[in-house]
């Protein structure tokens, strides 16, 4: 398993929840949907607390405005990684986080990250989550993280690139009959043992499009995060938002107002360099 910066794969959401994890405080994740700073607990230390691996559903209670991305099924040209560098979302659509293009990885994941509990259903998710190439096709992908240094949030974010659309929709719809089925799973992630207790976001599952939030843990720490992935033509729009624990209805709200607000964003440069409208 590769360790680089991966915007919805396993590994980057490893390197970003034990970043998060570290620095977390409260505060909302995000700013540029949200209005006022969101109540909640830091880390796991206190207030409230994910769910133990196969204990109690997670918290869904992201209500995104009715204006959220919504998914363009029509067939598109297959973008390369030089264009989705240009479409990734920057500092300046969500004032306050600060990133490095350099930093960017434009690799695709070829190797499966076999999960040891779960089942079926959670090896399905972790695929999709993955955009495995040996599955998918998948033709490139560029991944970018965002951080918000001083609230320990990071924005996880990436454009995968597919060989059709009919590709592209099969990637999210993977996604979304693995959400409906895993409940929680246990894996090895960058050589610690590592816990998943991901639930579909009713509000943000429709046709082309998948949003759940995900309590992860590894070595010992917990985050939280909500994703949304977005098929777009031949392409998949990825956004995750990754922060400190929480179960608070308002700072669950604001999160989904920002992960819908900033999905919104990339979809729309997406449909836009392929063509669509």
């Amino acid at each position: 398993m590769r360790n680089k910066i991966k915007g919805g794969s396993i590994a980057a959401l490893t390197a970003a929840a034990l970043m998060t994890a570290a620095c977390s405080s409260s505060g909302q994740i995000g700013g540029a949907a949200a209005g006022t700073s969101a109540p909640g607990a830091a880390g796991t230390s206190g207030g409230s607390k994910a769910p133990a691996s196969g204990g109690g559903v997670p918290n869904t209670s992201i209500a995104p405005p009715t204006s959220a991305a919504t998914s363009g099924g029509a067939s598109g040209t297959t973008l390369s990684a030089d264009q989705i560098g240009k479409l990734l979302l920057t500092d300046k659509d969500d004032p306050g986080y600060t990133y490095d293009a350099s930093q960017d990885d434009p690799t695709t994941t070829s190797a499966q990250d076999v999960v040891k509990t779960g089942g079926a259903a959670c090896q399905t998710f972790v695929d999709a989550e993955d955009g495995l190439t040996t599955k998918y096709g998948t033709t490139a992908e560029v991944n970018r993280q965002l951080h918000k240094a001083s609230a320990g949030h990071v924005i996880q974010d990436s454009v995968l690139a597919l060989p059709s659309a009919d590709k592209a929709q099969a990637l999210v719809a993977d996604l979304t009959t693995g959400l409906q089925g895993c409940k929680s799973l246990t894996m090895t992630i960058s050589g610690n043992s590592g816990t998943m207790a991901p639930a579909p976001v009713p509000q943000l599952m429709k046709a082309g499009q998948a949003g759940y939030i995900n309590y992860l843990t590894v070595g010992g720490k917990t985050v939280l995060m909500a994703a949304l992935l977005v098929q777009a033509g031949t392409a998949v729009s990825v956004v995750v938002l990754v922060g400190p624990v929480t179960n608070d209805k308002t700072a669950l709200e604001q999160m989904g107002a920002t992960l819908a607000h900033l999905s919104e964003i990339q979809v729309g440069r997406v449909k836009a360099a392929q063509g669509l409208h």
